[in-house]
């Protein structure tokens, strides 16, 4: 398929809301590596508001302006810093949408994030949890407008205001872990290691843990060689192995999967069944292909509150690349029950049980589950373009019309749906009107339908001159197709002869 229009943009946007709703420096820190990773934080989620589950379906669904103003309605009505922190993390995300390709692009992601500073700002209340998600949001605001200096003041003034009792420990320590990233992020490792210094001598941190910090240097760095050896020295003095697991996947980055799952492999060997070891080791094995691998160590973790519901997804994802997609619709069908990220988890999975389904020509037991998906976001592209399939395949093609119809007045830009539709328009002999689709498609990016549209441009007019058009525009979309050139040359040498 050539393009999922507006599925990649929810893609991204949904990762960005994992890490603004929660408050999170992703955007500013680590960037996309760390929020790809298996978990960001253990148990995140939890018990969180139904408001908060609700705004995280509708960003889920590519619907930050709802979002956005489902907050401010609340807002309205009951103020609160709570709710200030909810509309900083959705102004994150909506910025994070923008395109920044161009100044007027770049001025209105810089007005968005003002916004967000200011609710971030106003979310101040004396609250320590409040305080410490309000001024890592601040930091990281900062950041992606550029203004470091101001990022880097705004968590060390955050420290220093905790004070020094024992109570203010809880605030100062993440407050530290997120500075220490910072600066290891900027090649800053010597001033990262005094604050860490600083933490231990205040009693913040375990001397012992300090490695744990040291390895987070290590993964903002994408030393991966020092990660691993800090990986096991860091479990040896007691650091969470969670956390462990997870900075050491950051730090070898996203595509070191053969020393990933030689590092799980040993932590476990060495240190028995931790659950996040073998957590880790089974999303590994998922990246590399191994289903029945992933299956296997991902099964025994998913009632584990640390991994909240993104082991269970993983293993509906392993059993589906195992060909056991009945057995994965089981766990996807239960993380339709949550809200939020598990959601677009669920209704990824049950697109793959509906693609297995319709592969093994089952297409009235696929036609269902794609329509269970578009009730729940009616923008699935992949859903849309299902259930005209299971209509066609079924012989029904009225149906198959009317579903392309419904899905092209929700993505009216989908190539795919504009050059599958054109061909369905075309074998019911309406020429026209398919010529109309496959242009579409082609100006939308399909080089498909530029295909089509010069083949049955020879095929239906013998308009060789078309034609070659028609194929040079699709070659300049997807120049890999060496049958574009064929073609076009052909008509070309076809034209010359007259």
């Amino acid at each position: 398929m050539n393009t999922r229009n507006g599925t990649a943009r929810r893609t991204r946007g949904v990762a960005a809301a994992v890490v603004a709703l929660a408050a999170g420096f992703g955007a500013g820190g680590t960037g996309e590596a760390a929020q790809e990773a298996p978990a960001a934080k253990a148990g995140a989620g939890a018990g969180a508001s139904a408001l908060a589950d609700e705004v995280a379906e509708l960003l889920v669904q590519g619907r930050s302006a709802d979002a956005e103003n489902r907050v401010r309605d609340e807002l309205r009505s009951a103020p609160s810093p709570a709710l200030e922190l909810e509309l900083a993390g959705v102004l994150r995300v909506r910025a994070g949408e923008l395109e920044a390709t161009s100044e007027f692009g770049r001025s209105l992601q810089r007005g968005v994030l003002e916004e967000a500073l200011a609710a971030y700002r106003a979310a101040r209340a004396g609250d320590p949890a409040l305080d410490v998600a309000t001024a890592i949001g601040i930091a990281s605001c900062h950041v992606l407008l550029g203004r470091e200096a101001e990022a880097e003041a705004t968590l060390r003034e955050a420290i220093a205001a905790s004070g020094d009792a024992e109570a203010g420990r809880a605030q100062r320590r993440p407050l530290a872990s997120e500075l220490v990233r910072f600066l290891a992020l900027r090649g800053r490792v010597e001033p990262a290691r005094e604050v860490i210094a600083a933490m231990v001598a205040r009693g913040d941190l375990p001397a012992k843990e300090a490695v744990v910090e040291e390895l987070r240097i290590a993964a903002s760095r994408k030393d991966g060689a020092a990660a691993q050896a800090l990986a096991f020295e860091a479990v040896k003095s007691g650091g969470d192995p969670y956390e462990v697991c997870f900075l050491a996947w950051d730090a070898l980055g996203e595509t070191a999967f053969e020393t990933k799952l030689s590092l799980y492999s040993r932590l476990l060997d060495s240190h028995g069944a931790e659950p996040a070891f073998r957590y880790y080791r089974g999303a590994t094995r998922l990246f590399m292909g191994d289903g029945a691998g992933a299956a296997e160590d991902l099964a025994s973790c998913i009632d584990d509150a640390r991994f909240g519901e993104r082991a269970r997804g993983y293993l509906g994802r392993a059993l589906l690349v195992d060909g056991r997609a009945e057995e994965a619709l089981v766990h996807f069908t239960t993380l339709l029950g949550k809200r939020g990220e598990a959601t677009k988890e669920a209704l990824d999975g049950l697109i793959g049980v509906a693609v297995a389904r319709a592969r093994a020509r089952k297409f009235a037991d696929a036609l269902p589950l794609y329509e269970q998906v578009l009730a729940r976001d009616p923008w699935n592209g992949w859903a849309h373009l299902g259930v005209p399939l299971c209509h066609r395949s079924l012989g029904d093609l009225e149906r198959a019309a009317a579903a392309y119809e419904a899905g092209l007045a929700a993505l009216p830009d989908d190539a795919q749906l504009l050059n599958d539709y054109g061909l369905l328009r075309h074998a019911r002999g309406e020429r026209k009107e398919a010529r109309e689709l496959f242009e579409r498609a082609l100006g939308a990016g399909s080089a498909d339908g530029g295909e089509n549209l010069g083949v049955f441009a020879l095929r239906d007019d013998g308009d060789a001159r078309a034609a070659a058009d028609s194929f040079a525009r699709a070659l300049a979309i997807d120049p890999s197709r060496p049958r574009l050139r064929f073609y076009r040359e052909l008509c070309l040498a076809g034209l010359a002869t007259r």
